[in-house]
């Protein structure tokens, strides 16, 4: 029994030559657990790395595709668009004559409107010496022969559709051909719609 137990031990014994012995590699390694997965998740990688590659290359050749398409569309009908923008500059030069010539129409008639106004108001005795326009107000100076036509004055011009404020700024004693008088300044504001067609009057 004791002899069945004993253990055997090879020793292998290369007596070739040096010049003919051969190197015997070890390949356990190859067999190693680790080195499996290792190499698994490694080709796992490199072909992830080429399908993303392959998606981001097609990906961009499609957009690049487009892109010239859009380039040969937009040169197509890039006359047409000249024609466009002539015709948009042409439309724009008509226009703004347009509004210069309804600008002058508003303003000759919103002056007469307002001058009309300006002067059915005056009471007897009483003159605008100065007008001068600042925006959507005037300032108006004049003379009178007597203190109390200027209050009369003012309450005429609140009434008139024309008029949307007024302020006496000044009003002081003066002589004229050695009589009387009084010379007055006035701020008014007139409305801004006046003579326009959608406006006053």
């Amino acid at each position: 029994m004791a002899n069945q137990h004993k253990e055997i031990l090879l020793i292998e014994i290369n007596l070739l030559p040096s010049e003919f012995r051969r190197t015997k590699f070890d390949l356990s390694w190859l067999s190693d657990v680790r080195v499996i997965w290792s190499t698994f998740v490694l080709i796992f990688v490199v072909l992830f790395l080429s399908g993303v590659y392959y998606y981001v290359t097609e990906t961009t050749g499609e957009l690049e595709r487009a892109v010239e398409q859009t380039k040969l569309a937009v040169e197509k009908e890039r006359p047409l668009l000249e024609k466009i923008k002539e015709l948009d500059a042409k439309l724009a030069g008509i226009k703004q004559k347009s509004d210069a010539l309804r600008s002058i129409q508003v303003s000759r008639k919103r002056w007469v409107l307002l001058f009309e106004d300006l002067s059915t108001a005056l009471p007897q005795g009483t003159w605008i010496t100065g007008i001068a326009q600042e925006g959507s107000q005037m300032d108006i100076t004049g003379l009178t022969w007597n203190f109390d036509e200027v209050a009369r004055y003012m309450l005429k011009l609140e009434q008139k559709e024309s008029v949307t404020e007024i302020i006496l700024t000044s009003i002081s004693a003066t002589k004229v051909n050695n009589e009387d008088a009084y010379n007055f300044s006035l701020k008014v504001g007139f409305n801004p719609n006046l003579g326009m067609e959608d406006g006053v009057r």
